[in-house]
């Protein structure tokens, strides 16, 4: 191709500058800028970027999945971005100098030309002129909408490359001109998508800080860094004139990036070599400790003990000696004691409060003897951190006085008290100690066990259940565990012994049997609906509690949770319980807002597959309460109150425009414990057992009608053990309207007595692909391998009515 026909040669210029554009000329980048703040967020766009550096994925996949997340009108995007992304400070300069010295600018961008030509207009105020030419990617309509629509645009890329934009292509032509003619090619970018170019370039300017500076020092591609257009001025300007060459800029871009890696490396060094010194032997400051990676800013354990009060005694007092003493509110004999109580209190400080006789507990055992030594010395001399001290209840500490314990994930931080034989701890750094406290007394159930918590507790997010990459989500409802502080007695249970000879204890044969179903099922996400507490048979609620979802946490199984009428009947309230659930790992269980009634009406959102942030289902979960607050007047169970209706309505039809969004079918579920009025209509079609009568409130307070306005496709509930039927209602034209199913009860230690009940467990099987969903039970006894009573309850995203038309 000859020079002549090259449109940037047409004026014979001696250097032809080419340009990225987002991040380069500009101060942000546009494209990052759409997807931070009306697409998918920050966080999936940084973890795309690098996915392409680590080859996992393209730039032209993650690009496009960037912006396919923007759904804002075309129109509307470009006036977000003429309101926020400001030009270099210097770029005016450059532009105006380029345009009197014959040097033509060509932006090469990944962006796309309707946003890049409107905001040089924006910024100088008119048209570009010809010396400033813009090769990139362009705007398409989706599907044949209007661009200017919600949804309506889509990237049309430049070419078929990886990158959607191959900078590259429009370079080579230039790079390839023989040398009398060929002039400078200057360029200058940030980024990944930048690569291509940078190679067939005489000298990239990279800007300081990003990607491009490594990749470059890597690959040996000539470079100089930049920070603003001033410097790219500065130097354009000596290069034009023959100040300098080209060859020489590099090479001192080169040795300066170098230089600076070397006084980073050394700073490292350095650095690392005091922050060893200070851990072993504290040589900093403490104003300087303080502010390290590796300093504990909490509170660390330096004793325990147990203090034992009498009820007789009028001067005996279970409190705490001082303020730096914690007592556990937990009393060890579980208020069954005739005479006396006991508590576990704890002694914590922080590093700069800790007095030079004070010890750090690395380590905490219960024994009758003295535990063995970590190591046994060859000298048989023991170090400090060696011996153990002995406290009350067959306690037993280790201890250290050395400056730098604070700091160690060893340290002992905080310390809490458990009941019974089996339990369980799922908080994140906390462990149970195998050993109960070696109390007078003890009986099973009032196995007081310490838990302890190392060092700095990992930070746990809240999880984001997602469809699966098949399209597929599995829901296991879990209803009715009715666990115990301790190991609970079998009510009912069928057969009385699983295993010939051996005993049935109710809280163990239970998880046994979510244990099995979790893995044989391997669930998405688990629905706990309500009496995971046996309030009657737990004097501590918390241990209870905590066996509910510890199998669920160490599975990373996300889950959520509403309450039943027996789970506050022990010694923790609605609130507290839900407290409690809300903090633990995995779990996106929340007690809702304030003034709606009740605790735990809130919704779960499933979102689509990838990296989609839109919903494909909405769980709506709500409390249905405890016992009736009129027993004369509305014997029985608790309503849904107007409060929660009018939430659960104005929630729903706040999500539809959202929801709308997602370009496969969305579904909407509830699950709530009590069952409504409505589930006990006899004429109603249903599948399943019903082998009790269901124990429905007395008033209706209308929130079937209220599932059936909003779409809502099925609710299950749990709280009548027995039944385990799915029923079908429908409108006044005969159409089905809702799905009301029973979850069936799991837990031993609640009743089971009616026609040899089997515990079993429900699961909803949900195919976005088809939007089908379907439904079937599994059981603890007999036909342990089969899906009980299976049926479809929704096709086509839409309620799908029952083939056989009988009721089992």
């Amino acid at each position: 191709m000859s020079a002549s026909s090259l449109p940037y040669m047409k004026t014979n210029p001696k250097i032809i500058f080419f340009t990225d554009f987002d991040g380069t000329v500009t101060l942000q980048d546009s494209n990052d800028y759409l997807t931070d703040n009306l697409g998918y967020g920050g966080e999936k766009r940084r973890q795309g970027n690098l996915d392409v550096r680590e080859d996992k994925i393209s730039f032209r996949e993650s690009f496009r999945d960037m912006l396919d997340s923007v759904k804002t009108p075309f129109n509307e995007c470009i006036e977000t971005l003429l309101k926020n992304i400001k030009l270099d400070p210097h770029f005016m300069e450059f532009y105006n100098w380029s345009k009197e010295n014959n040097v033509p600018i060509v932006v090469l961008s990944s962006g796309m030309v309707p946003i890049i030509s409107a905001l040089f207009e924006s910024f100088l105020g008119q048209k570009p002129d010809d010396h400033l030419y813009i090769v990139a990617n362009d705007v398409e309509s989706r599907d044949g909408k209007d661009i200017n629509t919600e949804g309506g645009w889509q990237i049309k890329y430049h070419d078929e490359s990886d990158f959607g934009h191959d900078k590259s292509l429009e370079i080579k032509p230039y790079a390839a001109l023989p040398d009398n003619v060929r002039p400078t090619l200057l360029y200058a970018g940030d980024g990944v998508s930048d690569l291509s170019a940078a190679r067939e370039t005489d000298l990239l300017f990279a800007k300081k800080g990003r990607d491009l500076v490594a990749w470059c020092e890597r690959k040996t591609v000539p470079f100089t860094v930049f920070e603003d257009w001033s410097s790219i001025l500065a130097t354009t300007q000596d290069i034009l004139s023959g100040k300098v060459t080209v060859k020489k800029v590099a090479q001192e871009g080169l040795e300066t990036v170098r230089a600076g890696i070397q006084l980073a490396i050394f700073a490292v060094f350095i650095l690392l070599l005091v922050v060893t010194l200070d851990n072993r032997f504290r040589v900093l400051p403490a104003s300087i400790h303080g502010h390290l990676p590796s300093h504990y800013h909490g509170l660390v354990v330096t004793d325990v003990t147990i203090k034992t009060c009498s009820y007789i005694n009028p001067f005996s007092a279970c409190k705490p000696d001082s303020h730096a003493w914690t007592q556990v509110e937990k009393d060890l004999y579980l208020r069954t004691g005739w005479t006396s109580t006991a508590f576990v209190q704890f002694e914590r400080k922080k590093e700069e409060d800790l007095l030079p006789t004070d010890k750090v507990v690395l380590d905490l055992k219960i024994s009758r003897l003295v535990p063995e030594s970590i190591d046994d010395p060859k000298d048989g001399k023991k170090d400090e951190e060696d011996k153990w001290e002995p406290r009350p209840g067959g306690i037993w500490l280790r201890r250290t006085a050395k400056r730098h314990a604070s700091d160690s994930q060893k340290a002992i931080t905080l310390v809490d008290v458990l009941f019974g034989a089996d339990a369980v701890d799922p908080r994140a750094g906390w462990e149970v100690r195998d050993t109960p406290l070696l109390l007078d007394g003890r009986t099973e159930e009032l196995e007081a066990r310490i838990s302890i918590q190392r060092g700095d507790p990992p930070k746990t997010k809240k999880p984001v259940p997602r469809i699966n990459e098949h399209g597929r989500f599995k829901i296991m409802q879990l209803s009715d565990l009715h666990l115990s502080t301790g190991l609970g007695v079998c009510r009912d249970p069928i057969p009385a012994e699983l295993v010939p000879g051996q005993k049935c204890e109710a809280d163990p044969r239970t998880l046994e049997f979510v244990e099995r179903l979790l893995d044989e099922e391997k669930p998405d996400m688990v629905v706990l609906t309500g009496d995971q507490v046996n309030g009657e048979t737990s004097k501590d609620a918390q241990s209870a509690l905590f066996k509910s979802v510890k199998l669920l946490v160490d599975r990373k199984i996300p889950y959520a949770a509403i309450f039943g009428n027996h789970d506050d009947e022990g010694n923790l309230n609605r609130s507290e319980l839900m407290a409690i659930l809300e903090d633990l790992p995995y779990s996106v269980s929340s007690a809702g807002p304030e003034e709606v009634d009740g605790v735990g009406n809130y919704i779960v959102e499933v979102l689509g597959r990838g990296s989609t942030t839109h919903s494909a289902l909405t769980l709506y979960l709500l409390d249905s309460h405890s016992y009736s607050p009129d027993e004369r007047q509305f014997r029985g169970y608790d309503w849904i109150k107007p409060s929660q209706i009018r939430w659960f309505k104005n929630t729903a039809q706040s999500l539809k425009r959202k929801h709308h969004e997602y370009t496969y079918m969305h579904m909407d579920m509830a699950f709530i414990h009590i069952p409504l009025p409505e589930y006990r209509e006899p004429n109603n079609f249903y599948h399943g057992n019903w082998d009790e009568a269901p124990t429905a409130p007395g008033f209706n307070s209308g929130f079937k009608d209220a599932l059936e306005e909003e779409g809502i496709l099925f609710v299950s509930c749990g709280h009548d053990h027995v039944n385990d039927y799915c029923m079908l209602n429908k409108d006044k034209d005969e159409k089905p309207s809702l799905w009301m199913c029973y979850g069936g009860g799991v837990g031993f230690g609640g009743y089971g007595g009616y026609k040899d009940y089997v515990r079993r467990v429900r699961f909803f099987d949900f195919d976005m692909n088809s939007g089908r969903v379907m439904t079937y039970k599994r059981l603890e006894y007999g036909e342990t391998e089969a899906k009980i009573d299976e049926q479809m309850i929704v096709d086509g995203g839409a309620l799908k009515g029952f083939i056989e038309n009988k009721n089992n």
